[in-house]
């Protein structure tokens, strides 16, 4: 839409035609104007490709991929916008001040080198459903330095489709990535490089979840499955690594802005300890209740068991003796 977009927002495609529209014009609903929108599509067969041709302000390729990851990547290489954004066909926005939130808080934060909200589900008939994480509004994810606490207890992904981050930052995050492990490697090089997020406590896109439209149609079989896992565990595993050397003090972990910098900002292994502490209690207590509850509820079965046995027998010694 711009000769200089401020914003890359990248679109994934295939044979998810039914719902371009709705997703192309939660784009253009956007209060904020300076961006293009690139849509890679991976040879769809429906009406795909018809509906992108009626948006002359897209910039789009038809041509095979492996998987929306590598359509992304494709997207990245030919992007011109200073902020990248995810955003797949069939899924949108639903704040219409998203892309303004984003810029405003990259443009005049420094120290900040991404920005991401909560998401809602919706349905394949395009009700919306559940908040992904409605607990966040009571008790959101730390943001700047201290995220990497947080993170470092649970591994937490930023939300693909509302994320704004800086090309340059997820280019670097990137570098060597195939499609299996793009967004995985994004997220431990993120935070293991100490760059520092920017959470917004807003719902500001929706995920579509749909039966026979997704990405691919063909099933996921279970070896891709199991593959899938691996990149995953090992993705958690390389996690407790790194928190075990910088509890061993064998590494330092390092903060960075939004261009690579260092910032004078010191990591606190006391932190890490805390949250551990934090994590074993919310374990023993999930661990506990249920146990602790069952028992009770036994016992107090049992007691009441007995009570109306006892209520029996004395009624049926008062029917005999009124009998004799």
């Amino acid at each position: 839409m711009q000769d200089k977009p401020k914003i890359s927002i990248i679109t994934p495609s295939k044979n998810t035609g039914r719902f371009a529209r709705e997703t192309i014009e939660s784009i253009l609903a956007q209060t904020y104007k300076n961006w293009e929108h690139i849509v890679i599509d991976g040879v769809s067969t429906d009406e795909t490709l018809d509906i992108i041709r009626q948006y002359p302000h897209i910039r789009w390729i038809s041509e095979p991929d492996s998987c929306p990851n590598e359509a992304f990547l494709k997207g990245l290489a030919i992007a011109k916008g200073e902020y990248i954004m995810l955003c797949c066909m069939s899924d949108g926005y639903l704040d219409k001040n998203w892309f303004k939130r984003c810029v405003e808080i990259l443009d005049s934060r420094s120290e900040i080198s991404l920005v991401w909200g909560n998401d809602q589900n919706m349905l394949e008939d395009g009700t919306l459903h559940k908040i992904v994480y409605n607990s966040w509004f009571d008790n959101p994810p730390p943001s700047g330095k201290d995220f990497i606490y947080y993170w470092l207890k649970n591994g937490t992904f930023f939300h693909e489709r509302d994320l704004c981050v800086r090309k340059s930052i997820i280019e670097f995050c990137c570098a060597g990535s195939g499609p299996e492990t793009f967004y995985p490697d994004f997220m431990y090089n993120f935070t293991t490089h100490g760059y520092l997020p920017y959470f917004y406590p807003i719902v500001a896109a929706y995920g579509r979840h749909h039966s026979d439209a997704t990405r691919y149609v063909e099933a996921i079989n279970k070896k891709l499955m199991a593959e899938r896992n691996q990149i995953y565990k090992q993705y958690y595993k390389k996690i407790d690594q790194y928190k075990r050397k910088l509890i061993k003090r064998e590494i330092r972990h390092q903060y960075r802005d939004g261009y690579g910098r260092i910032l004078p900002l010191e990591f606190d292994i006391k932190r890490c300890f805390e949250y551990d502490k934090e994590n074993k209690l919310v374990k023993i207590t999930k661990f506990l209740i249920p146990p602790i509850f069952l028992w009770f509820k036994n016992k107090l079965l049992t007691r009441y068991r007995i009570y109306q046995n006892l209520r029996k027998i004395r009624k049926d010694l008062v029917n005999n003796s009124k009998i004799t």
